[in-house]
Formats: C-alpha cells, sequence, structure tokens
C-alpha cells in the first residue's frame, strides 16, 4: 500500500506543470549543447544538397534497423511523393551505421550521420535528432517544403505531398493531447500537435521559429509537442492538412498482426520494427519482424530480390 501511495504522489509531482516546465528548461538547455556537436558538418551538408540542387527534402531519422532505411529508400524510388529523401542517422551501433550508409550509397540517397547522443527516453532521443536537423541543416539549405518521415513508413502509393500543401502551412498525422502522458485534456483542450515520424512544412512560414521537435509530456504531446507553442497554437484550421490515419492489419503465418497503420491510404507504417532487444511481447519477436520484413518487400517493393540489407 506504500509503494502505491509513494508512486501515485511521484506521478502526481512528474504531472505537475512546475515540473514539467523545469524538465522543459533541462532539455532545452541540453539540447543547446548537443546541437553545437557536428553543427559545421551540418552546414557542409546542407551545402552539398544545395548543390544537388534539393529544395523539396524530407528527413528520415534512422536508428539500428538497416532494413527498414532498405525498405524505406526502395519505396522512395517505387512511389517518390514530391520530395527527395534524406536520411540522418542517430543509430547508437556502429555495425548499423555502416550497414545504413553503405544502402544509401547503393540507392543514390544523401546520408549524415548524427553526433553520438545517450539518450534513454525514445521520444527525446527522436525529437533531439529532428531538432537538430532542422537548426543544422534546415535553416541552412532553405527549402520550399521540408518535413519528416519515420524510417518505418514506406510509401506503397502514388501522392503528392507538395499539392496536399498547396495554400497550407502544414501536413501532417494530427494528434491531439492524449492523458497516457499523465495529463488529463479537458473537452474543449485545443492542444494538438504533429507526430515527428509524418509531419511537414512550408520552411517559409517557420524559418523565423524556434522549432523544438522534442516531447511535451506534461502538455501529453509526444514526439513533436514542443511545436505546440511556437507554431501549432498559432495556426488556423485553413492553414493544417490533416493527414487521415486508419488502423492496416496484416496476416503474417496465418495469424493477424495488428500494430499497423495506413496514412491517407498511402504510407504504410510499420509496429515494432525497431524493438530488436525487446521480445516479450508476440509483435517484437525476432521471427515477427523477419515475416514482417518479408511482408513489406513481396507486398509493396517487388520482392526480395531487390533488397540490399539482410537484417529483421
Amino acid at each position: 500500500m506504500a509503494r502505491k501511495i509513494l508512486k501515485r504522489t511521484v506521478d502526481a509531482i512528474n504531472a505537475s506543470s512546475f515540473v514539467g516546465k523545469a524538465k522543459s528548461i533541462r532539455d532545452k538547455l541540453s539540447y543547446r549543447i548537443y546541437q553545437a556537436k557536428g553543427a559545421s558538418r551540418g552546414r557542409e551538408f546542407s551545402r552539398q544538397l544545395q548543390k544537388s540542387g534539393l529544395s523539396r527534402v524530407c528527413f528520415t531519422i534512422a536508428f539500428n534497423t538497416p532494413w527498414v532505411i532498405d525498405a524505406l529508400t526502395r519505396a522512395w524510388q517505387i512511389h517518390s511523393p514530391g520530395l527527395s529523401l534524406v536520411v540522418v542517422d542517430n543509430s547508437s551501433s556502429d555495425a548499423a551505421r555502416k550497414s545504413i550508409e553503405r544502402i544509401c550509397s547503393a540507392r543514390g540517397v544523401p546520408y549524415l550521420g548524427l553526433p553520438n547522443r545517450r539518450e534513454r527516453h525514445w521520444s527525446r532521443s527522436h525529437g533531439t535528432a529532428l531538432t537538430w536537423v532542422f537548426d543544422n541543416i534546415v535553416r541552412h539549405l532553405r527549402p520550399e517544403f521540408f518535413g519528416y518521415i519515420d524510417h518505418d513508413c514506406f510509401p506503397v502509393a502514388p501522392f503528392d505531398i507538395p499539392a496536399r500543401m498547396e495554400g497550407k502551412v502544414v501536413y501532417g498525422l494530427k494528434l491531439p493531447a492524449n492523458e497516457n502522458f499523465r495529463y488529463k485534456p479537458t473537452v474543449d483542450d485545443p492542444k494538438w500537435h504533429l507526430w515527428g515520424g509524418f509531419c511537414f512544412f512550408r520552411f517559409a512560414a517557420v524559418e523565423g521559429l524556434d522549432l523544438d521537435f522534442g516531447p511535451r509530456m506534461e502538455l501529453g504531446l509526444d514526439t513533436g509537442g514542443g511545436n505546440w507553442l511556437p507554431l501549432y497554437s498559432r495556426l488556423a484550421e485553413a492553414d493544417i492538412s490533416a493527414a487521415v490515419e486508419e488502423p492496416a492489419a496484416v496476416v503474417l503465418a496465418g495469424e493477424r498482426s495488428e500494430h499497423h497503420q495506413m496514412f491517407d491510404a498511402t504510407f504504410f507504417h510499420v509496429g515494432g520494427s525497431s524493438y530488436a532487444d525487446q521480445k516479450t511481447r508476440h509483435h517484437r519477436t525476432a521471427q515477427h519482424r523477419e515475416l514482417l520484413r518479408d511482408y513489406v518487400w513481396e507486398t509493396y517493393l517487388g520482392g526480395a530480390q531487390n533488397r540490399i540489407a539482410s537484417d529483421s
């Protein structure tokens, strides 16, 4: 009983606005230190992208799973959605980085490895990587459009993101404040964010803003939620193009596999592809991931003969 009371007390403290603001300040200070790492490499990389004529760019943050980068780069060759793909590697494994860089080289996709950074919280790690890309690459590149897609979210049908953004400031998966983050949204709570794994922006509309793609748990917002205050809270409905999300269950070895999504009937988002060290749930086992990898290749990417990576 005492433990339960203590846990409820700790949860209440962590959910308070004061603690949330304190953590936000801490994270910003930590990020500023990290931002300086590799900043010159980021500027040089942006110059290389400029020389290549890239003005509509989609970044993906790779993380320890070469096969999804293999699939994503192949999917982009088949159904490029109007933006050039760029891979920025946040992998903690040197072996994974080498494999991902080799895949990008083979498919002609620009690649940049991020400075190493230890971060146990996945949402913060992902958000930090997204913000680093904005500050150290996008600000210097000054593209017409830019955005981010999760490394395991594959275009599987024709689509034109710039056309979808005609007259809009942002496009992506719009998510409301979530009570799963120890936050209690009210019925009329306006807070929302574009998920950091599927969000796109008109650069001219955000270039002067201090964007922050980290989570804001105290506001009930996951990766990308740090943009609520500087950007999303200021947008009118007419500025937003929201993607339609639908469940996308598949059958693997005779069993129904959940945890997958389809955005705008075009982007297939794989669930559980990056959990190689967590095997306590069925959809995260090595065998299941191998079946899922094969399903993606056979269903959408023309078969395994086009694969480069062999991991699952």
